[in-house]
């Protein structure tokens, strides 16, 4: 996903997009015609995701160093109705995603689930400090605002499980509905949700929420990929797993279809240790393809491709 951002303490309008820091806590944020495009302008990679909690009373800081070309992602739960407020006095821009991968317009959280808070700098090195909350922000030397979110996710089956995460393309809608960024972003939360569903706690909820059809099946069902790694006492370990490169998109007809390039590092530890013959590096391309289900795109499936 990409982030672009807008001047200190520039108050934004609610356009549906990426939004730069305001020092208002109560202004609302959007793309402000200024550094801050409509949609993000950077990839945003699993690794780069951290996982928050971001309470309704009291505030959750977060302090990082970011530079051009290069996002970071901060994920949380939310229920439906709840509105994020933040407050930063630094420069960068900030975009909101939902679970299905919608770009939100404002703050205002519309359903209950998981939200990605996508950060990125307009220009040169930035250390920012960000404040947030899901409830009353205090005013503070920083400013506040709403952002869009994006999801995260999981995938693959047992000793041998793809694994990746950025996502790189403009956004191309057809008959689908899909569009090339949400696909790629999928595919990336699917990897970086990988770690969790295929180590304990074997994570069954993060599969049914970015995966459906014969993916999901092949995962959860009795002697699948979790029971077998559970019943053999056995985890996988995901490092460094990201998307090198999209070769098409097809999103014409129920199934879109997405053919991409992997490059993973996975450990396998078993009862004895290591299984070296399941850990590794590789670079692969496959074929991922998609399915609405409930009104939320998931990975129906994937396959190994030339």
């Amino acid at each position: 996903m990409k982030l672009n951002n807008l001047w200190l303490y520039l108050m934004l309008i609610i356009i549906g997009g990426c939004s730069a820091a305001s020092s208002n806590p109560n202004s609302n944020a959007g793309f402000a015609g200024s550094t801050c495009a409509e949609k993000p302008a950077s990839t945003l990679y699993s690794k780069d995701v951290k996982a928050i909690s971001i309470a309704t009373s009291g505030t959750t800081k977060e302090t990082c160093q970011i530079n051009t070309g290069k996002s970071l992602g901060y994920t949380f739960e939310a229920q439906s109705g709840q509105k994020l407020s933040y407050q930063t006095k630094d420069d960068i821009c900030i975009c909101i995603f939902t679970q299905d991968l919608t770009l939100l317009s404002n703050t205002d959280l519309p359903k209950s689930g998981k939200y990605t808070i996508q950060v990125a700098a307009p220009k040169g090195s930035t250390t920012f400090n960000l404040e947030m909350s899901l409830g009353t922000l205090q005013t503070s030397t920083s400013p506040v605002s709403p952002v869009p979110s994006s999801p995260q996710a999981t995938s693959n089956n047992p000793p041998n499980i793809p694994n990746n995460s950025p996502n790189t393309s403009p956004s191309n809608t057809n008959s689908s509905g899909l569009t090339q960024d949400q696909a790629s972003q999928l595919i990336a939360n699917w990897l970086n949700a990988k770690s969790q569903i295929f180590s304990p706690p074997f994570d069954r909820q993060l599969v049914a929420n970015y995966t459906t059809g014969p993916l999901y099946t092949d995962i959860t069902k009795p002697g699948g990929s979790i029971d077998w790694l559970n019943n053999n006492n056995s985890r996988y370990d995901y490092r460094n797993s990201r998307i090198t490169k999209v070769f098409s998109f097809d999103n014409s007809g129920n199934q879109p279809a997405m053919k991409v390039q992997i490059y993973e590092e996975r450990t396998l530890y078993g009862p004895k240790g290591i299984d070296s013959n399941q850990s590794g590096s590789s670079t692969k391309n496959y074929i991922y393809f998609f399915s609405s289900e409930n009104g939320s795109w998931k990975i129906y499936d994937y396959r190994t491709a030339e």
